[in-house]
């Protein structure tokens, strides 16, 4: 067996073990212990939290990227393979040696973070291994596939030169298993943030399989797959950009010239749909619990989102301004887009500074009573949502507008039907400009529920409409087009490296900031509404705390990424002992290097031999540069420095838990107490509003129980609570009718078990909804086993 095959098979046999290992672990820490279990513990000066928090994001943003690079390194081979264009393949293999080495770092990294999760919050592990234990090996076979199919794959670049079907097989397998082992790990945080009831008498596998189909779970996946791509496209790009500044002949330069376009493209063409599943995923959120969706967007964290403006409209800014120069530096005659880009810049920027536009302005009391509120009588008309998700949709279609522009710069189409094409495409966009802005205007006469569930969703259709209808039309009219102008490749200026280099900073700290915003949402709850936080950091941050961390995770994410593609860079002489056996391999084998290199040194060659070997290699020469590497540096440290300074800088509010508020039934002395004392049991522990609601929903897991107290007896609402499945409802909105999919618990038995003062509590609550109660305080105070039934049922 070959030495390749050897390490291969170690490194696959090494990883797998590890996972089984720490799975096995998991699964020991669900088991129960003797005496009282510890639920926390905590860390000197660093902060429990502090640490799962940093370990969390780094993990996370790792494993984006090592799943986001196998879809374009798949893509670029199948280009390359039809095409017959071995840049095209030699770039996957570029791509794919990156994904090699980064799925160790990943693979590290999500070690690290498992053992800190099982040590430091036993409690939360346990409940989660409770309910998703057997996902557990699933993902562990997940892992052996992937990481298998992975080292097929890489390897097959060499080995499979004469079987490129299979090859690209191997890639489709590769971005399947990568995939689903992103879904599974995504239901155990969703179901953090939108859990559902699991009804006593599952088995294990059915438990599992409810608690992942949770409603979060599908939008989550959509959106983390999308925003992988974004990631990986953008890193991939940096690393170009890096590349680019330290080539020392101008093939190299070429080579990563148009390696950074590709990784720019990957990212901006991935960036155009993200925020409509960003759109869906926050729709589902406030369908699941509004006050949930209040908190994201108008309560606690709506400044967050003003902190995201600034990162995505960067991030379209610096994308767009990458296509700008390759314009006026690839192509010829790029002068004559001057106006056209002024433009677009003038449009982008006026929908950014709408976009920054907070509702609530921070304002002393006395500019307060100026404007005549918290509201600027004319800035606070763009902090609504209606004028949000209208210029979102706006610098969607104008930076698609630049994207065209650069794809079809140096090229005139030669079929018949070119004219009437282009008067098509011009068409479209102004109807979707125009109809997006008076859809906007529109929404601000009309009910919120209408503007979110209907008029900002006919926005998004109708962009995605022209995104999906003018791509394939410009393909098919370039696809014979007659070439005007050679695109020239490794004449970019420096600051389009150092734009790809703040790009990818920018996604890595949006990714950061949205793993707060979910995490925050749920307030001090791990499993909101289920598993309450009793440790000391129960507790929501501030956002200039929050943002120093998400700048710091950025940093961490970000001197890995330095760290790997420089350890990547010093194994090119040594093609034998390859980066996917271990990221650190290189490190030790540069180490080693170091004595060879103090004897280089000391040899001299005389210069006629220097200039007999400059003459034999067929090479261009550019001429030396000055090192840009830490000016590149030292321009992501300031954006992120930037970024800190603006988290301080907006409003301080640390969201703290609640009090808690114990339910006393001999302090009960009025009916309206027993019915506040029901409604603090239905949205807390007795877990009802998981699933009910008490308006009309569109996405509703149970019945609505909007004027229950008036539709129900008493007697059948207590056969409701004790014997669910006595009666199943309907939900009659579907065609045909069909059962609601949340299945109704025993409310009185485990899990929730409610006794059978909270029973009544709850009884009289719902009875007030559009209803008389009946339930009198002398039943709760009074109340005694043996009259249960009687007293519950029949009482006054």
């Amino acid at each position: 067996m070959s030495r390749r095959w050897e390490s291969g098979l170690l490194f696959i046999l090494g990883l797998v073990g590890a996972f089984f290992m720490l799975d096995s672990g998991v699964l020991a820490l669900t088991q129960p212990a003797a005496g009282s279990p510890v639920e926390y513990r905590d860390v000197p000066l660093i902060g429990s939290r502090n640490l799962i928090w940093l370990s969390a994001q780094v993990h996370l943003i790792w494993g984006g990227f090592v799943l986001g690079v196998p879809v374009f390194a798949w893509i670029c081979e199948i280009i390359g393979v039809t095409s017959k264009d071995e840049k095209y393949i030699k770039l996957s293999r570029e791509f794919t040696n990156l994904l090699t080495a980064a799925f160790e770092m990943t693979a590290m990294l999500g070690a690290i973070f498992l053992f800190l999760l099982m040590v430091l919050y036993p409690k939360v592990v346990n409940f989660i291994a409770a309910i998703f234990w057997p996902t557990f090996y699933v993902y562990v076979g997940l892992f052996a596939v992937t990481t298998t199919t992975l080292y097929l794959y890489w390897s097959g670049f060499e080995t499979m030169k004469r079987h490129k079907g299979l090859h690209l097989f191997l890639g489709f397998l590769l971005n399947l298993f990568a995939v689903a082992i992103m879904v599974v790990p995504n239901a155990w945080a969703t179901f953090q943030a939108s859990p559902v009831v699991l009804a006593e008498g599952m088995s294990a596998w059915e438990k599992a399989w409810t608690a992942m189909s949770n409603p979060t779970w599908i939008p989550v996946n959509v959106h983390r797959f999308i925003a992988n791509i974004v990631l990986g496209g953008f890193i991939c790009g940096a690393y170009a950009g890096i590349r680019y500044l330290g080539a020392k002949t101008q093939e190299e330069r070429e080579h990563y010239d148009w390696m950074g376009y590709i990784g720019n493209f990957v990212g901006i063409f991935g960036l155009l749909p993200l925020p409509f599943a960003g759109y869906w995923l926050m729709r589902e959120i406030y369908m699941y619990n509004q006050q949930m969706g209040i908190t994201l967007m108008g309560g606690f964290l709506s400044w967050l989102f003003i902190l995201q403006a600034v990162l995505i409209g960067a991030l379209f800014l610096g994308a767009n301004y990458y296509f700008w120069l390759g314009l006026a530096y690839r192509t010829e005659g790029g002068v004559r887009y001057r106006k056209a880009i002024l433009g677009i810049l003038v449009v982008l920027l006026t929908c950014f500074g709408i976009w920054l536009t907070p509702h609530s302005l921070v304002a002393t009391i006395q500019e307060a009573r100026a404007m005549g509120g918290a509201h600027h009588p004319i800035l606070g008309v763009f902090g609504v949502m209606s004028a949000k998700m209208t210029v979102v949709n706006i610098m969607i279609l104008f930076t698609f507008i630049s994207f065209i522009m650069y794809w079809r710069a140096g090229k005139q189409e030669t079929v018949a039907w070119a004219k009437a094409a282009k008067a098509f495409i011009v068409f479209l966009f102004v109807v979707a400009i125009l109809g997006v802005i008076t859809l906007g205007v529109w929404g601000y006469f009309v009910p919120a529920i209408v503007r979110i569930n209907k008029f900002s969703v006919w926005q998004v259709l109708l962009v995605l409409f022209v995104l999906v209808t003018i791509t394939p039309l410009v393909g098919a009219m370039l696809r014979s087009a007659k070439l005007t102008s050679r695109m020239t490749w490794g004449k970019m200026p420096v600051r389009a490296q150092y734009a790809l280099v703040v790009n990818a900073v920018t996604v890595v700290l949006t990714m950061t900031l949205m793993g707060y915003a979910r995490s925050a949402s749920r307030g001090p709850w791990h499993v909101y509404g289920v598993l309450e936080d009793t440790s000391p950091y129960a507790y929501s941050p501030a956002l200039g705390h929050a943002g120093a961390f998400m700048s710091l995770s950025t940093f961490l994410v970000c001197g890995l990424a330095v760290f790997l593609f420089w350890a990547m860079h010093r194994t090119v002489r040594y093609p034998a002992f390859s980066t996917q056996y271990f990221f650190i391999a290189p490190f030790v084998l540069w180490v080693f290097s170091l004595p060879e290199k103090a004897l280089d040194r000391l040899q001299t060659i005389s210069r006629r031999e220097k200039a007999v070997l400059a003459e034999s290699l067929p090479v261009r020469q550019v001429s030396e540069q000055p090192n840009r590497f830490p000016k590149a540096v030292a321009i992501a440290c300031g954006f992120l420095i930037v970024f800190t300074y603006i988290s301080y800088s907006v409003p301080q509010k640390v969201s703290l838990p609640p009090k808690k508020q114990e339910f006393d039934p001999s302090q009960i002395k009025t009916q309206a107490e027993i019915v506040k004392a029901g409604q603090m049991i239905f949205f807390g522990k007795g877990q009802c509003a998981l699933c009910h609601t008490l308006e009309a929903s569109e996405s509703a897991r149970a019945p609505n129980l909007q004027g229950v107290g008036a539709k129900l007896t008493r007697e059948f609402i207590y056969e409701s609570l004790t014997q669910p499945q006595a009666f199943i409802y309907m939900d009659y909105s579907a065609s045909p009718p069909r059962p609601f999919p949340a299945k109704m618990p025993v409310i009185n038995k485990p899990p929730v078990g409610l006794s059978e003062p909270e029973l009544l509590a709850v009884i009289a609550f719902l009875q007030s909804l559009g209803g008389d109660v009946t339930v009198q305080p002398e039943e709760v105070k009074a109340f005694m086993p043996a009259t249960a039934e009687r007293g519950i049922l029949h009482g006054n």
